[in-house]
């Protein structure tokens, strides 16, 4: 008879099933921890070796950003500042992140990224560009005073080429509050500290060359500013000529609507000015300059290859309003015909050398997309409320240089 087993040969099997749930658990538990460990020395490897190549990375991102591919940048940029935690490398990612973050609109999140470059390295070389970017960000969003306290902070502490961007900011709040002459100073040492054509010293120039305009043709009194007293006899042309100075400037600078309005004995605001311009070929831009450096900077257009504007040294001719066009071959297109190519201002370049050519001349355009290219026929030509404004500003016989690159010294 087969024997039943009993309660005891029952437990004896118990053993070996809880050695098997061990045996998972231990497992179980081997696995995990393998890959915590694996994980940890990923972390390791990433911090250590990585490191060594976030700079290569970030060249790389900075690479797609340029090409658009943000997406891309963004998963290079995302892991260095989740892991990495070093002064020289995490600033930098963060900046370049809260520029692809800004260009896709996230404005929250590109905060966010500055605000931890300026709150967690301080001490950090890329702090100051990481505050004016994070001040800038608040200026466009009107928050100003918060804006304005770091732009304090950069020119108080930064090295020159950063204190520029800052000074140009404290030029754009003396702007909104009116205050010209101090936005003036502010431009114009920023322009001094920046890097010559850095991008800060393009916007400080910018900044300083409309409020350089805006004051000359204001009635503002300035400090360069001096008055003429209207006598018998006079008018605007006879003025301008003892003056130096042009007869729209004159009209602008005491809102004259016509020149024969004049009165005796009324009193005209004029500012003396030796102006020269210089016109750096390789560039296509036009520098307006008087005794104290660069007055205003122009996009123009130049010669097309084979029709090359000619370095060398003019001097402004006689200017003319609505100029007729002799098109060499066809004849005279009168002003306002859609295919004078002069448009509104005609200043023309008499050589002061000889061998230069006699036809050149500074202009206005019918076709603004050819500014900034090398598409006339050799003249200068420049947007027409800009060439107007040149027009009013220079007097006859006002010396251009044609360089192929221009030095300030």
């Amino acid at each position: 008879m087969r024997r039943q087993p009993t309660f005891k040969s029952v437990t004896r099997r118990d053993p070996s099933l809880g050695k098997i749930f061990v045996l998972l658990l231990v497992l179980f538990g081997a696995v995990y921890g393998g890959l915590w460990a694996a994980d940890a020395l990923r972390g390791h490897y990433f911090v250590g070796n990585w490191e060594s190549k976030a700079h290569a990375a970030i060249e790389d991102a900075r690479q797609l950003v340029e090409e658009r591919r943000d997406a891309e940048a963004r998963e290079l940029l995302t892991p260095i500042v989740a892991r990495v935690s070093d002064a020289r490398i995490t600033p930098e990612a963060l900046l370049l992140l809260s520029k692809i973050e800004k260009a896709s609109g996230n404005m929250e999140q590109a905060e966010a990224y500055l605000q931890r470059v300026t709150s967690e390295f301080p001490n950090s070389p890329h702090h100051p560009k990481a505050a004016l970017a994070y001040a800038r960000l608040l200026e466009d969003n009107g928050e100003t005073d918060r804006a304005m306290g770091l732009y304090a902070e950069v020119r108080d502490t930064a090295a020159p080429a950063f204190r520029a961007e800052a000074l140009t900011a404290f030029g754009r709040q003396a702007e909104r509050e009116n205050d010209l002459l101090m936005a003036r100073d502010y431009y114009a040492t920023a322009v001094e500290d920046a890097e010559w054509d850095s991008e800060a010293w393009n916007e400080a120039l910018d900044g300083l060359g409309d409020t350089n305009v805006e004051l000359i043709f204001s009635p503002m009194e300035t400090p360069e500013s001096r008055h003429y007293e209207v006598e018998s006899g006079d008018n605007l042309t006879n003025i301008g000529v003892e003056l130096n100075t042009t007869q729209g400037l004159l009209m602008r600078a005491n809102n004259i609507e016509n020149p024969a309005d004049l009165r005796v004995g009324q009193r005209l605001k004029y500012t003396p000015k030796d102006f020269r311009i210089v016109i750096e070929r390789s560039t296509r831009r036009l520098f307006l300059l008087d005794n104290d450096g660069i007055f205003k900077r122009y996009d123009v257009g130049l010669g097309r290859p084979g029709q090359d504007t000619v370095l060398g040294s003019y001097r402004v001719g006689n200017k003319q309003k609505d100029p007729t066009w002799f098109k060499p071959g066809y004849g005279p297109i009168p002003p306002n015909d859609p295919r004078n190519e002069l448009a509104t201002r005609w200043m023309p370049m008499v050589p002061e050398e000889e061998g230069l050519p006699t036809d050149l001349g500074i202009h206005g355009t019918i076709a603004p997309e050819t500014i900034g290219t090398y598409g006339s026929n050799g003249c200068v030509r420049m947007y027409t409320e800009e060439v107007e404004e040149l027009y009013d500003l220079v007097v006859r016989a006002t010396p251009v240089e044609v360089v192929e690159v221009f030095s300030p010294i």
